[in-house]
């Protein structure tokens, strides 16, 4: 039989675990309640986006190009019905870590990410991983971040994803890949990068299917000169500049010597196979003009006027996102891509070449309210014979777009926006269309014209921290 104090003693012992259990919980939170810390100074950023908006065809807010439109006598659910939408996956958080110098260089790493993962929105996705050695007149960057081709400057550049595909007030964002990069600055106000990255084809089957569908991964070179300087005032932090952009690299492909595609999840053995080079390449110009810049720390009646342009071949992951030439029906299906090489009839390559432009202006009507006007154009080159055959009439042969956007700023942690984008595609050639006949679904007619048009509106609330 159990003592009378041995009994109150070994209630006590379970309060006391209780007790120490609540602590080991509880403390740590009040310990990094309000705080990030590291073995270094981390700063923690980021913004919550939450938007809502209407789209006057069967699409959600990022992703997809236009529907189609029917021919006479026809309809398309796609075009023909409209649709509201709302997502909040755009949400970012990003880190900052500042750690010792090395050998007169200050060092720090920057990860960001988001949940806008492609397949399945809402899973968090890396956007930023890269590592940073900040010299006087030099900096290294090694790790995963923006491409330097395309890059764009200004506040009306920043309210847009790189053309044609846009987004009010925040990007989605363009290509971001792995890639070393040495930028020096000469005499404040010019700055010139060098770097390789490793370019991937966008294009062809993953893990199955023809070996003639594989590219291999390559070094490329890429390149940016540009020319900043506020001796013509500035819009906030915008001032005259002047960017040029470049990229070269060549793309291997691997085809056999027969034609007949292996079953899918086999290995491919052959007598003999074929390997060819493919030109990849593209320039990239953006100019940014404070038009009337800002009288000191009040931007009311500031205007900025910015243009640029590009031109390219082949860019693989380099370039224009995917989504720009690519169609998702139901989500998984996933059209012909413009921007890839293909082979001619002689088992040579040909590759399209791209080219785009695009004005765009803000006025600022009070120091908090903006107004944005944009316009973009892309184009790709399309042979004759790749857009007569039945399999590429998919294929995106030139997109454009204008958008309007009131930004407005009510303290530096708020933003709201509110935008109308209207956007055209033309395709390769008319599209095939399908029926129901008793639960079936056949091929018909052509019914489908070459071009479509979608207006989207939208808004957006953001957060920064």
């Amino acid at each position: 039989m159990k003592h009378k104090n041995q009994k109150k003693f070994e209630k006590g012992g379970i309060m006391r675990k209780l007790l120490i259990v609540l602590a080991i919980l509880i403390i740590p939170a009040i310990s990094f309640a309000g705080a990030v810390t590291t073995r270094y100074d981390a700063t923690i950023g980021g913004y919550i986006k939450a938007e809502f908006g209407y789209s006057d065809q069967l699409r959600g807010q990022s992703g997809q190009l236009p529907y189609r439109e029917p021919m006479p006598g026809f309809k398309h659910y796609g075009e023909d019905y409209g649709t509201y939408f709302s997502s909040a996956v755009q949400t970012r958080i990003n880190f900052l870590v500042k750690g010792p110098d090395l050998k007169g260089f200050k060092t720090q790493a920057f990860l960001e990410g988001d949940f806008y993962a492609p397949t399945a929105q809402g899973e968090f996705r890396l956007r930023h991983a890269r590592i940073e050695l900040l010299g006087k007149d030099v900096i290294y960057t090694i790790g995963q971040t923006s491409q330097v081709f395309g890059s764009i400057y200004g506040t009306s550049q920043v309210l847009l994803v790189t053309v044609p595909w846009f987004s009010a007030a925040m990007p989605v964002g363009g290509a971001r890949m792995p890639q070393i990069n040495a930028e020096y600055t000469y005499k404040k106000d010019f700055k010139f990068l060098v770097g390789a990255f490793i370019n991937n084809s966008i294009v062809g089957p993953t893990g199955t299917g023809d070996i003639d569908s594989y590219t291999m991964a390559q070094p490329y070179l890429h390149g940016r000169i540009m020319y900043t300087t506020d001796k013509c005032g500035r819009i906030g932090r915008d001032q005259l500049t002047f960017m040029a952009t470049a990229f070269y690299g060549r793309e291997k492909r691997v085809s056999k010597e027969a034609t007949t595609y292996t079953a899918p999840n086999l290995e491919e053995v052959q007598a003999r196979f074929y390997d060819k080079k493919i030109d990849s390449w593209g320039v990239h110009g953006n100019l940014f003009i404070p038009v009337i810049p800002a009288k000191k720390d009040d931007k009311t009646g500031s205007v900025g006027f910015s243009i640029f342009g590009f031109t390219m071949q082949n860019p693989g992951d380099q370039g224009i996102p995917a989504p720009i030439w690519t169609l998702y029906a139901h989500g998984r299906v996933v059209v012909p891509n413009s921007q890839a090489p293909y082979m001619r009839k002689d088992g040579s390559y040909g590759a399209p070449v791209i080219s785009g432009w695009g004005p765009q202006a803000y006025v600022y009507l009070t120091d908090k309210l903006l107004f944005s006007a944009s316009y973009a154009s892309t184009e790709a080159k399309l042979s004759t014979r790749y857009k007569a055959a039945a399999a590429t009439r998919w294929a995106v042969e030139g997109r454009s777009a204008y958008v309007f956007i009131l930004s407005y700023d009510p303290n530096p942690a708020l933003k709201f926006t509110f935008d109308w984008e209207r956007e055209k595609v033309k395709f390769a050639g008319v599209g095939l269309a399908k029926s129901s006949v008793r639960d079936q679904d056949i091929a018909s007619t052509d019914k489908l014209k070459k071009r479509g048009v979608n207006n989207i509106y939208r808004f957006g609330a953001y957060y920064f921290f």
